[in-house]
């Protein structure tokens, strides 16, 4: 497909070799051995609290620490002993035995042989084993000769281990029988596809119903229950009319005296000029 990477086959040669009946018996003992190296503190206390009278918690590693500190190494070896002999188990009488497996057979057991052979040397050396063989207690030399098994028992797990890799790698080295094994190889593309862009996807818009929030023909309105404002009377207070006093020209028949003709004083009952009773 034009755009993406292309596979591209490439072919390689595998030789491959069978595993015969002395590569099972040397991964074997080597289990075997390593096995024994890496349970040499427990099963030492077991026996040295069996055969001398003073009892002791541990010989070399009080904790599990300790233990993995000192006798890590030896339980790698005795899980990397019983993957090859299950290996060269399958492998007998078959041809599935490559160059990587030969690879490993060699490289840790050389690995396990240098760390050991040099605590080997140490302990040698240092004059402890002479020592305490010569001159120490019992329990003093089972000490020491257990303290030496931890690494000698390793050590020729290893070397099992590293025989049994270079008999491999000598039979691949003679080997005539190979297998292709095709690869593919990852080339990009020099022109890229462009990426196809995604249409726009259309929105459809749906007109929403607007009888339901139509009002009722039936319905009465809500009145507001605030606070009901008091009602401002439109009454126009009536102003009283103030009768005005008789036009002094309807009053103002001025009384006169019937005697004599003088104006009289209103409410006069007698006359001021001619004394006369009105």
């Amino acid at each position: 497909m034009k755009g993406l990477i292309k596979m591209a086959k490439k072919i390689y040669t595998k030789k491959l070799t069978y595993a015969g009946m002395s590569l099972c018996l040397l991964s074997f003992f080597a289990f075997i051995l390593s096995a024994a190296g890496a349970l040499a503190d427990p099963v030492g206390k077991l026996v040295y609290n069996n055969v001398f009278t003073n009892k002791i918690d541990f010989m070399f590693t009080p904790d599990i620490f300790a233990y993995v500190n000192i006798y890590g190494l030896s339980c790698a070896l005795v899980i990397f002993s019983l993957v090859a002999f299950f290996t060269s188990a399958r492998a007998k009488g078959k041809k599935k035995l490559d160059g990587a497996f030969a690879g490993f057979l060699i490289l840790f057991p050389l690995v396990v042989m240098i760390t050991k052979g040099i605590m080997i040397y140490y302990v040698m050396v240092k004059g402890h084993f002479s020592n305490a063989i010569t001159r120490g207690y019992d329990n003093d030399k089972f000490r020491v000769a257990l303290s030496l098994a931890d690494d000698v028992l390793p050590f020729i797990a290893a070397f099992l281990l590293f025989i049994g890799g270079l008999v491999i790698a000598g039979r691949l080295m003679g080997e005539d029988f190979a297998v292709e094994i095709p690869v593919a190889a990852k080339t990009p593309d020099s022109t890229p596809a462009p990426i196809p862009m995604a249409a726009p996807q259309e929105q459809s818009f749906v007109q929403p119903d607007i009888t339901q929030f139509r009002k009722p023909d039936n319905a009465e309105p809500v009145m507001s229950q605030g606070v009901t404002e008091p009602e401002i009377s439109q009454e126009i207070p009536q102003q009283t009319e103030v009768a005005e006093p008789a036009d002094t020209a309807e009053q103002s028949a001025v009384e006169k005296c019937p005697h004599c003709g003088s104006e009289l004083k209103s409410g006069a009952k007698f006359c001021s000029v001619c004394g006369n009773k009105i």
